[in-house]
């Protein structure tokens, strides 16, 4: 088999940047993402094995049902095969799920929301310390009940934030807190992960949207792409349009709203909503950018003390995802690649050696190839061409090794007087 090195310009290394959009519904406390509820499975209510709103960062343990029986490990116990009187925290639990798990020993080797006080005070040697692949993420809404300039002192989100704000103020003022809401209203804030946006949010895909009794009240945009929320009119006008209710942190993947007017004029004000923040505090108030997002895994549980009407709340975004590609040039150049061991690339019927005597000595012989040219005519058949059909191209490291097989949905017809190149691409 002929092993071809890649010459000047056949490797090519780019990248391709996407906008994944995404979309997130809020009502009762239950989140929607991508208009999807609960799929569910033959073993378990969510197929996925998550919270409905989420995505799974691992997508294990689909439809996977946990074992109740506690006395149930895998491979031998450890009880039984030591003098201890209870070593079972050595044993590894058949929990029913895949999760990883490692043995505290000499490497030292533990997970990363392990703490070393943690990995030295509660695990002896030999101890089993597991993980779980039942993580997932989705969007947090936090509720700051404080000023904004404490927002930045006292709080370590608004802390984090501090420096991307004053390095996004290139955009505009609306990323100084002077410009913000009046004292004393608070500060909203929406925390995407970074899962949903890759390396940062699409700037003017941003839209957040109030609905109440299913009538859209009011949105939000990021219309003129420089990180302030513009208010649009929802049902009815209102004097608040076109003005800045809150800013988007694009790369950090934060939405911060400081609108304190009243946004739910269809709300009757005998049904107010019932908001926690950040502290546990409970705060009630009429429909604002500030009571936006309700319910998404903040404190605000549903039940009979939450009067939040039908207040419902949409976002949508648009993420960029920057995906490394390689392109590779193969070339089969004319008069190469013209034989091939295929045993139908010869004659039907003819031996592969000649007898010579006795003994073990033999001689090759010449073997015929078998021709498939066509012609006019079925005697005399038209001239030989040496033809092969290429299926697979493959691809090696530089010892030789087979890293990679590129398949043609046809086999590609090669003959003598033949140039092809096959472009080869793949995505990282």
């Amino acid at each position: 088999m002929p092993l071809y090195k890649f010459g000047v310009g056949d490797v090519f290394y780019n990248q391709i940047k996407t906008h994944p959009s995404s979309s997130f519904f809020i009502y009762d406390g239950n989140i929607y993402l991508n208009n999807k509820a609960t799929e569910p499975g033959s073993f378990v209510s969510n197929v996925g094995g998550i919270p409905t709103g989420h995505v799974s960062l691992f997508e294990l343990n689909v439809d996977r049902t946990a074992n109740t029986d506690s006395t149930l490990v895998i491979g031998p116990s450890a009880s039984l095969n030591d003098e201890a009187a209870d070593i079972s925290s050595r044993n590894v639990p058949d929990t029913g799920l895949a999760y990883p798990f490692v043995y505290k020993g000499l490497q030292k080797v533990a997970f990363k929301n392990i703490t070393r006080s943690q990995f030295v005070h509660d695990y002896a040697d030999g101890d089993v310390i597991t993980g779980s692949y039942q993580m997932s993420a989705s969007i947090v809404r936090s509720f700051y009940n404080i000023t904004p300039n404490n927002f930045f002192t006292s709080n370590k989100t608004g802390s984090a934030l501090a420096n991307s704000l004053d390095y996004a103020a290139r955009l505009g003022p609306h990323y100084t807190t002077s410009s913000w809401a009046p004292a004393g209203t608070g500060i909203n804030v929406i925390d995407i992960p970074s899962i949903f946006f890759g390396s940062g949010i699409k700037k003017g895909s941003v839209k957040l949207d109030f609905y109440v009794t299913g009538t859209l009240m009011g949105s939000l945009r990021d219309k003129y792409y420089n990180g302030a929320l513009i208010q649009e009119s929802g049902s009815e006008s209102s004097a608040y349009d076109g003005k800045t209710a809150g800013i988007v942190l694009y790369e950090e993947g934060f939405i911060i709203l400081t609108g304190s007017w009243d946004m739910a004029t269809l709300l009757p004000a005998t049904n107010v909503l019932n908001d926690v923040d950040f502290e546990g505090t409970a705060v009630t108030s009429v429909g604002n950018w500030l009571r936006y997002g309700m319910g998404a895994n903040d404190r605000v549980t549903t039940g009979a003390s939450l009067t939040n009407g039908s207040a419902s709340y949409g976002l949508s975004f648009a993420g960029t995802h920057k995906v490394p590609t390689v392109a590779m040039l193969a070339h089969a150049n004319k008069g190469e690649l013209n034989y091939t061991n295929n045993p139908t690339y010869i004659e039907y019927g003819q031996t592969a050696y000649d007898p010579a005597g006795t003994g073990i000595i033999y001689n090759e012989k010449e073997l015929t190839i078998k021709n498939i040219h066509s012609a006019s005519y079925s005697d005399p058949t038209g001239s030989l061409k040496k033809t092969t059909y290429i299926t697979k191209v493959g691809i090696y490291d530089d010892k030789k090794k087979l890293i990679g097989i590129a398949s043609v949905a046809k086999p590609v017809k090669k003959t003598e007087d033949r140039d092809l190149t096959f472009k080869l691409k793949l995505d990282i």
